[in-house]
């Protein structure tokens, strides 16, 4: 590491005032300086959005054109088509805004209403209607379908009034030898599985 006193002091040979001007420092100011405006103007010209800084809090100005002494310079037609085509550039601003920025939220206001032109009552009503609602409910019904088949974990939502009962095990039920026979099997069974145990 390099190691210093804290006392040691130093001073730019070429900086100091008493160092000897030439013409080419002169000439290299006057060049940076000129880099420094230009590069200032690009700036400028590649961000207009950037805010103006003036560095002289005193420095005002208006507008020659709109100063309540100035004279009409326009007729009035002139500014009614100006009025109009700033409102048409308006609109296509916000047009192009909604365009780019499909995610924004749409603004609309709430005295405004409207209905479907095809869903009214007074609509005429076609086959194709009919079958395209047919076609509808039944892709709704297989969606249903799939997800049940794909998530067999997810919970069965059943209406609370919805009842049934065991076509097969109803007290009305005719019995058969079959079944006599089945429950004399499993009777055996649970007798063999007791006496194994």
């Amino acid at each position: 590491p390099v190691v210093s006193d804290g006392f040691a002091s130093a001073r730019n040979y070429f900086t100091r005032p008493s160092a000897a001007i030439s013409e080419e420092e002169e000439e290299r100011a006057q060049v940076l300086a000129e880099a420094t405006a230009l590069k200032k103007l690009a700036v400028d010209f590649l961000h207009p959005e950037l805010p103006v800084v003036t560095t002289d809090p005193f420095a005002c100005g208006r507008n020659y054109f709109t100063r309540p002494s100035a004279e009409e310079y326009e007729e009035e037609e002139a500014m009614d088509d100006r009025d109009e085509i700033l409102e048409d550039a308006a609109a296509l601003k916000k047009l192009a805004e909604d365009y780019f920025y499909p995610e924004r939220p749409v603004v609309s206001d709430a005295a405004l209403f409207g209905r479907n032109y095809f869903n009214r009552p007074s609509a005429p009503t076609s086959e194709e209607d009919e079958e395209r609602a047919q076609i509808l409910a039944d892709a709704v019904a297989l969606k249903k379908l799939a997800v049940d088949y794909l998530h067999p974990e997810r919970p069965v939502v059943s209406d609370g009034f919805a009842s049934a009962r065991n076509y097969f095990t109803r007290p009305s039920a005719p019995t058969t030898e079959d079944e006599e026979e089945c429950a004399q099997v499993l009777a055996d069974a649970a007798a063999l599985k007791k006496l194994a145990v």
